[in-house]
Formats: structure tokens, C-alpha cells, sequence
């Protein structure tokens, strides 16, 4: 191995050893550790961390802790492991060994884990499948899905703790000062009386924020989908690094509306009104049009205690640590010091809690299929909306600008399309401001981005590199960056072609 490998391996190594120092040399009062990571914030590992001490020694006789690690957000954990795993490989050393297990994100970043590293080797995949029986799961979950998501990995890979949905956060002030309707769903975004006044976020950044745009797309359709997403991005104050960012800026009054996971919302109006501020914002899920995705935990290839981590997830999943995500604290079943405003996993937990949960809903009668599903749009969202929202974020707005000036501008809450409208000039306007680009094909053909039936085969030959040997990108560089770059010159000139016609 190179300098280079070595000065990488032992960069990623220093980071992840950290955990192993809590587990090596514990207090004796602490007892054996399990090391978890996760992007879980501080209330959340006090009241899991410690519920699972009291539930290990209850249970099996004997002393247990939790030891986090907390390197940033799902995506950044997900990369993080990948560069160990490249690292180990080129060192010819076996993965893992201070990791037990990944908790917390989406779905998709868990799948990446159960992914295969090595096309050719199936068992070089980050994590490794839980081994719980058929038995065990059903106990757990009656029905393995929610609408059209999984509970749990069909190959066992990942479990769900939690559930996680979408929607939106917004001021109650502002709303009435500029005499809007509440939200039900995501159009509000695109609502050109809130110009400037919308938080945003880089897909590119979170992956919650991919799962919610995704969520869009499925739900309202493809087209439509990237019309409003392009809207709101047009609306958008500022486009942020991290999900949090969104709750946290609409609280301060900083911008009136932005979309946001559940549990951030919630958290967010309860410490408002903790501190005595009520009503001054809301959360909704947007009605219909969200997808609900499992919160997942992982058990990790090389995990150092993988016996202690089987009995943290066997812990989770119970109905005691289940009752933790609703209770408030001060119920005898409840956390001690926080409020954690989560969506409980097992259905049964809803019709036990009854009306102690401080959210009364219930993802279970509330979720419904997407409309719209299509397993290759998420492989989309960051190169497209790079180059269609962050690229030219000037000429974006001053397109979007050009259209809800037009004198034929229709006055309306709903996302407002060329086919709604009939002035030649205006509908000529939206249909450059919300075309896709064209990318070439093999045998001379072209795929048009506007047909979301295109999509698995254009994600196999330009995002998957499959179309290497065509030299329609720099052997050093990706088919993904590749298409990001040609689709970012395309939407520079459709914007300008709105406004100079």
C-alpha cells in the first residue's frame, strides 16, 4: 500500500477508534459496551442509552452501556464506512472490529450498507443480516410494510425502530399577514407570494431531504414533481447543508415555511411553546403525499460485540423502549427528561398508548402507496437538482420572477403549469422554465428526461457508468458528473430564454 493508503487508513481508523476507547476501559461500574453510531441527536441517546442499562440488567442479570459515536448525519456515516471499507481492502485487512452497529437514518442509506462493495463478492457488503427468526420478526411486525414501504430488510440486513414521515413547518404570523391558507401539502412551497421566504436543502447534502423530495415525485408525478420542487427552489431564502437548519430557521422567523421531518417539526413547536411561545408555528404532514419510511438499525460486518448488539436491537424493538418515541415525560412508562416526539414501529404500540401519545396520529391508517413509484427517480434527485437549483440560483429567480409578473399570471395556490394557462407567451414561459434535458443514448438515440419511463435505463448507462466505453465523459471523471454538467448548461439556457425570449 502507498503513502497515500496509509495516511487514508489511518485517517479513517482515528475516527472510528474513538468508541473503542469507551469500550476497552469503562468504568466497573459501567459494565460491557456496545458501540453504536448514529446521527441520533443528544435526548435520544440519553433516554434509549439508558432505558437499555436498566432493561440489560433487568433481563439478563448483568451490567450494559451504550457507547455513541456521532460523526455527523446518515449520509456522512454511510460515506465514512465506505472509505473504511476501501481502505481495508487496499490494505488486504478484514473490515470492521470497533463498529457495532449503525443506528438511525432512512432506509436507502441502510440499503447502500447491505450493498455488495465488490460486484463480484457477495459477502463484502458494510453490514450483515441481524439473524433474528421468522418468529421473532412477526412478533414484532404483524405486516412486514407500511403503504409501499418495508418495516424490515426482505434479506434481513436492517430492522426499523421508528417511522419518520414529511411535511411541512410553517409560520402562523406570516401566513396571515400575507392572508395564505394554511398547508395541507407541498404546493404551498411553490406559492409565488413566498418568493424569498422558503428554507431549502441540498439533497446533495441529506438524505432525509432526498426521501422527502422523492416522496414528491412519487406521489404527484414526475413532471409535476420537479415543477414544484424547481418553484420551491426558486422561493427558497437560502438552500442549506443540513435538515435541521429548516425547523430551526422558521422558528426564528428567518423564513416561512420549509419542509422538514416529522420529528424535527414537532420538536421544534414544542420548544416553542416550552419557552412560552404558542401558535407562532405549525407541522403537517403533507396529506397524502408523503412517503412514511422506517428508521433503521444495522448490525455491522466485524461488529466487536455482535452478541450485546443483537440484545440493543431486541431492546428496541420492545414495547418499553417503543413507548419512549410518544410518552412525555412523567408517565410511568414514559423518558425521563425528554420529549423525543418520534413514530413508533410496532402498530400494536398505537392501540396501547391510546391517548397518552403526545402526537395523535397513527402512519398505520394514515399512509397510503405512491402514485407515481418509480425505483430509479431517487438516483436523480441530487444531479438534477444541482445543476437545476444551485448551478445558476440567480437566473433561476429571475426566471421565476419573469413568470408570476406576467400580466396572465393566474392568481392561485395550486402549482400553476403551462397547460393551465392560455396566453401563448406566458405558457411558452412555463414550458422552458420546466423542461428537462435530453441525454444521448447508444444507436444514436436520445432519452428524453421529461419521460419518467426512460429513467432506469439512463440511471444504468449514465449514473451507474455503464456507458464508460462511449467517451462521453472524461475516463477520470463519472457519467454521473457528466450528465450533471450537460443538464446544467441545458436549464441556464432555458432560463434565459424565459426571460429574453
Amino acid at each position: 500500500m502507498n503513502r497515500f493508503g496509509t495516511i487514508v487508513l489511518a485517517g479513517v481508523a482515528a475516527l472510528l477508534l474513538v468508541p473503542a476507547f469507551l469500550r476497552s476501559s469503562p468504568s466497573s461500574k459501567l459494565g460491557p459496551g456496545v458501540v453504536v453510531m448514529t446521527p441520533h441527536n443528544e435526548q435520544i441517546r440519553f433516554e434509549l442509552g439508558s432505558r437499555f442499562s436498566q432493561w440489560h440488567q433487568r433481563e439478563f442479570g448483568a451490567e450494559a452501556h451504550v457507547a455513541w459515536s456521532t460523526p455527523g448525519g446518515t449520509s456522512e456515516i454511510r460515506k465514512l464506512l465506505q472509505s473504511q471499507w476501501k481502505a481495508s481492502a487496499g490494505a488486504g485487512i478484514s473490515f470492521g472490529g470497533d463498529i457495532d452497529l449503525v443506528f438511525g437514518g432512512g432506509s436507502y442509506e441502510h440499503g447502500v450498507l447491505a450493498n455488495p462493495t465488490q460486484a463480484d463478492d457477495p459477502e463484502s457488503t458494510i453490514s450483515v443480516p441481524h439473524g433474528f427468526s421468522d418468529e421473532e420478526l412477526l412478533a414484532w411486525f404483524p405486516t412486514d410494510t407500511i403503504a409501499d414501504g418495508r418495516l424490515y430488510d426482505e434479506e434481513s440486513f436492517w430492522i426499523g425502530t421508528a417511522l419518520s414521515s414529511f411535511g411541512l413547518i410553517w409560520n402562523e404570523d406570516e401566513f396571515a399577514e400575507r392572508e395564505l391558507p394554511q398547508p395541507t401539502d407541498w404546493s404551498m412551497l411553490a406559492h409565488p407570494q413566498l418568493r424569498g421566504r422558503v428554507a431549502f436543502v441540498n439533497p446533495a447534502m441529506s438524505g432525509s431531504v432526498t426521501t422527502a423530495l422523492e416522496s414528491i415525485l412519487e406521489h404527484i408525478g414526475w413532471q409535476k414533481g420537479w415543477a414544484l420542487i424547481r418553484r420551491a427552489s426558486a422561493n427558497a431564502r437560502s438552500v442549506s447543508g443540513s435538515s435541521t437548519r429548516v425547523p430551526g430557521d422558521v422558528g426564528a422567523g428567518e423564513a416561512a415555511i420549509g419542509p422538514c421531518i416529522d420529528f424535527y417539526g414537532r420538536a421544534q413547536v414544542a420548544a416553542l411553546e416550552a419557552a412560552g411561545v404558542t401558535g407562532r408555528i405549525r407541522y403537517r404532514d403533507a396529506a397524502g403525499q408523503t412517503v412514511v419510511d422506517a428508521d433503521p438499525i444495522s448490525l455491522l460486518r466485524g461488529a466487536p460485540n455482535p452478541e450485546l448488539a443483537k440484545r440493543f436491537i431486541q431492546f428496541c424493538l420492545t414495547v418499553e423502549a417503543q413507548s419512549l418515541w410518544q410518552l412525555p415525560p412523567g408517565d410511568p412508562d414514559g423518558p425521563q427528561r425528554f420529549a423525543l416526539r418520534r413514530l413508533p414501529i410496532r402498530a400494536e404500540v398505537y392501540e396501547q398508548l391510546g391517548d397518552r401519545m403526545l402526537d395523535r396520529v397513527d402512519p398505520f391508517a394514515d399512509a397510503k402507496a405512491a402514485a407515481y413509484p418509480n425505483r430509479a427517480a431517487r438516483a436523480f434527485i441530487v444531479p438534477l437538482f444541482v445543476s437545476m437549483a444551485m448551478d445558476h440560483r440567480d437566473e433561476l429567480r429571475e426566471a421565476w420572477n419573469a413568470i408570476v409578473e406576467h400580466p396572465a399570471y393566474p392568481s392561485s395556490d395550486a402549482v400553476v403549469m403551462a397547460g393551465d394557462v392560455q396566453d401563448p407567451e406566458l405558457r411558452l414561459m412555463l414550458e422552458r422554465f420546466d423542461a428537462l434535458p435530453s441525454v444521448p443514448m447508444p444507436n444514436d438515440t436520445v432519452a428524453d428526461l421529461n419521460d419518467p419511463n426512460v429513467l432506469s435505463a439512463v440511471k444504468a448507462g449514465w449514473l451507474r457508468d455503464g456507458f464508460q466505453s462511449m467517451d462521453w465523459w472524461d475516463p477520470e471523471s463519472s457519467g454521473t458528473l457528466a450528465l450533471q454538467a450537460r443538464a446544467s448548461s441545458f436549464f441556464l439556457n432555458q432560463y434565459q430564454r424565459v426571460v429574453s425570449p
